[in-house]
């Protein structure tokens, strides 16, 4: 009984480091999706500024 307990905490325990790990790729994972979008505006946003110059200077 006892050692079946001890198995089970030790399984918990390598199922919770696991879940641990996972949850550290999942957070580094969106940190450079968050910086991915913030390039992406920033090229839109450039985008946006030649198109205008581009337009002023054709009028």
């Amino acid at each position: 009984m006892v050692l079946q307990n001890q198995k089970l905490v030790n399984e918990t325990v390598a199922e919770m480091a696991n879940s641990k790990s996972q949850a550290e790729q999942g957070l580094e994972l969106a940190t450079q999706a968050g910086q991915v979008i913030v390039e992406i505006q920033d090229g839109a946003k450039k985008v946006v500024e030649a198109v205008g110059r581009f337009a002023t200077q054709v009028a």
